[in-house]
Order: C-alpha cells, then sequence, then structure tokens
C-alpha cells in the first residue's frame, strides 16, 4: 500500500486525479479487488506521466501501461497490454463504438479513466471467450457453453482466461447472505464483498477446483471442504453442488443463530429477578445455590461461550471462573446445574457430590 502511495505522490498533478481514483474507487472483477499500482522504470519524465494498473482477472494480474503525454495533457492516455493480441486490430469505429470513454476522454473528469479501463475489461473478457471458442471440439469450450445454459449462470458470473495449455474458469456462485450480516457486527467496510463466493476451475485438469471466499464469508463459514469434482463431471452439475454446499451452510448457521437467541431470551424471561445485565448477544444472572453465589455470563456470539463466575473464590486477584464448553441446547438448566455444583467443590477444594440442584433467583 505504501508503494502505491507513493507512486501516486510521482504522478504529475495534472494527471493524478485520474490515477487516484482509480486506485481508490475502482474494482474490478468477480473477486471486487482493488487494483495495483506499478512504476515503469525510465527517465524522470516517465515516472510522472507512466505507470503500470496491476489488474485482478481470473487468477491471473493483467499489467496494463497508461502512458500520459505531459505536452498535451487534455488528451486521452495511450495504453500498453501485456496481451499483443489484444486490440491489435481494432480501427476507429469500433473504439469509438466499444470504448467510448476513451474516444470521447473528458479531462476534467476524475474518473475518465476508470471509465475506460472498465470498458476495456470488458473486451478483454469478450477477447479470452472469443480464444475459448476458436476450438469449439474442446472440453474447456463445451463446459462453457453448457455452464451458461444453467439457469444459475449468466456470462457476467464468469470469467475466462486462455492460456497455451490451460483454461481458466473463475465463476461466481449464488448464494443467499441477506440474513448474515444481522448476525456479526463487523462493518461492512472492513468486509468487502460480503457475498462474494467464487469457484476457480482449471482445464484439462479440472479436479483440483478451488474455492475463493471473501473475508466476511471466509469468517463466517469456516474450512470449507469442496465434494470431489470427477475428471467425468461437468461444472453444469458440479457449480449447482457447490452452491448448495454453501447456502446450506449459510441456513445452518442462521437456524442456530436463531436457536442461540430464543435460548437467552427465554433465560432471561423466566429468571427476570436474577439478571445483572443483558442486551441482544448476552446476558449475567446472579443465581444461589445453597450457600454459593455464582454468576452465569452468556455470550452467544461466535462460538457461543457459558462462564460460570464464583462471588466469593479468587485466584491471583481475580474472580475463579469455568468457561463451560459443548453446551446441549436440550435439557440446558439441568447441565448448569450440574457444573455448578462441580465448579463450587472446586472452588472450595472439596470432592464433588452427586445433590440435585435447583437454580433459585
Amino acid at each position: 500500500m505504501s508503494d502505491n502511495f507513493s507512486i501516486l505522490s510521482d504522478i504529475s498533478p495534472v494527471f493524478r486525479p485520474y490515477i487516484q481514483s482509480i486506485y481508490q474507487d475502482l474494482k474490478l472483477g468477480l473477486c471486487k479487488t482493488k487494483i495495483d499500482l506499478e512504476r515503469i522504470s525510465g527517465g524522470t519524465d516517465s515516472v510522472e506521466t507512466q505507470l503500470r494498473l496491476v489488474l485482478p482477472y481470473c487468477s491471473k494480474k493483467l499489467k496494463w501501461e497508461v502512458i500520459f503525454d505531459s505536452s498535451t495533457p487534455w488528451f486521452a492516455p495511450d495504453f500498453r497490454f501485456d496481451d499483443d493480441n489484444f486490440l491489435s486490430n481494432a480501427d476507429e469505429e469500433f473504439l469509438n463504438k466499444e470504448v467510448p470513454s476513451l474516444c470521447q476522454w473528458n479531462s476534467s473528469d476524475p474518473k475518465a479513466l476508470c471509465g475506460v479501463i472498465s470498458e476495456l475489461i470488458n473486451l478483454y473478457k469478450i477477447y479470452q471467450v472469443r480464444k475459448l471458442n476458436e476450438d469449439d471440439s474442446s472440453r474447456a469450450a463445451f463446459e462453457y457453453s453448457a455452464l451458461l445454459g444453467n439457469a444459475l449462470t449468466t456470462e457476467e458470473d464468469v470469467e475466462v482466461w486462455v492460456g497455451a495449455h490451460i483454461v481458466e474458469f473463475l465463476i461466481k456462485l449464488k448464494i443467499n447472505t441477506t440474513k448474515l450480516p444481522e448476525l456479526f457486527n463487523e462493518s461492512l467496510d472492513i468486509n468487502p464483498g460480503i457475498d462474494t463466493a467464487l469457484l476457480l476451475v482449471r482445464y484439462p485438469n479440472s479436479t483440483n477446483a478451488e474455492l475463493i471466499l471473501s473475508p466476511f464469508l471466509s469468517k463466517v463459514l469456516g474450512n470449507i471442504t469442496l465434494p470431489l469434482m470427477h475428471q467425468s463431471g461437468v461444472l453444469m452439475d458440479y457449480v449447482p453442488m457447490v452452491t448448495n454446499l454453501l447456502n446450506n451452510k449459510i441456513q445452518d448457521i442462521i437456524n442456530n443463530d436463531r436457536v442461540k437467541r430464543e435460548l437467552l431470551a427465554q433465560l432471561i424471561i423466566k429468571y427476570e429477578g436474577a439478571i445483572l445485565e443483558h442486551d441482544g448477544t448476552s446476558a449475567a444472572l446472579l443465581f444461589q445455590t445453597n450457600d454459593f453465589h455464582w454468576i452465569l455470563q452468556i455470550d452467544i456470539e461466535k462460538p457461543p461461550v457459558l462462564t460460570l463466575r464464583s462471588v466469593y473464590h479468587s485466584s491471583k486477584g481475580k474472580p475463579k471462573f469455568k468457561v463451560l464448553s459443548n453446551c446441549p441446547h436440550n435439557n440446558f438448566e439441568a447441565y448448569i446445574e450440574q457444573q455448578v455444583e462441580i465448579f463450587k467443590n472446586e472452588c472450595k477444594g472439596v470432592t464433588a457430590s452427586h445433590s440435585v440442584l435447583n437454580i433459585d433467583n
């Protein structure tokens, strides 16, 4: 990031707004990640007028050079692509139609370069699909055509990259995350691409499919083991299978959260007189069992945590406590009563008894 800011500061103030807008605002590709900047080696003038954009596409990083002319700063920049065949035969009529932001360059608009890059990326995507279809009898071409015949997937959901001996598909999976933000308090600003789940498949070795989750989903879902994709399997079947796997996992999380919240609400209502404090995801309740006063701290965030605290006993200047794991949702109170008896005896340093306890306010 410091390199990006350093490059920005070296660009001539005349051209800096275009690059700053690209870096701060433009997020390309299915992964919706930011663009990086690189210097182009050369003289002092090149530092102020030229740079390389590093653009996300499939699993690749496209490197396109942007070259401004300091003698005519109102002109659109020139471009040098890392694929010599891309737009090699483009004429003026084609560019006017497909890249209007370049041909009708508005030098007073800081977002002018953003528009040009977006249009060029769309053309690059079309260019890659055409390369794929040059051999329409290939396995990869068949898979792409069949996948688009599936109602779950459109052209906008797939990025294609064709190399000398490999073809990549980056596929956006249609998952339902609309209720997940209610469960987690993190700001959306620090969790970009909240609903992004991508599947990366390479041909001819399609059995090594990769799941790419946004930071938010990765934290929520944890480790996901993909079902095996057999060599004879097809994407039009495999993509719905993985999509269903993720949607079922998300629904399980939502259902578990609902059960935990309902349990917390029931305890708050039932033991209203014991409540020390509570909110939507936690509560602290003070109880007495025979001569033992204790606090039950309930936190239903991810993962849920139950903590017993003694009112009287301390260790190293802090109240003694015990964290309970694997607490059952059913028979919850009986489990707590059993654990309180064990905790009380641990605090007092005596052998546990087997008496039946009742939670009293």
